[in-house]
């Protein structure tokens, strides 16, 4: 059994409903160079605790400045 095709003739979500994302911007170049692929541990600096779980390099650029690298425990050796 075929069903009746109906047409939507108004919008999904209303105009007033709709949400602006905002996304960290990318600095200017900073003359130093970050490795996507390299994942560093990092700790809040807001707060003083370590992140859980390693995050790219690239955060470190200025896109989020409350973000620092944990300095290595092999330093030195």
């Amino acid at each position: 059994m075929a069903t009746a095709r109906t047409q939507v003739t108004e919008p999904a979500t209303p105009a007033e409903a709709t949400v602006e994302v905002i996304e960290p911007g990318i600095p200017e170049d900073t003359g130093l160079k970050y490795d996507p692929r390299k994942k560093v541990a990092v700790y809040d600096k807001a707060t003083g605790e370590k992140l859980p779980h390693t995050v790219p390099e690239t955060w470190l650029d200025g896109r989020f400045p409350n973000l620092s690298a944990t300095p290595s425990s092999k330093a030195g050796k």
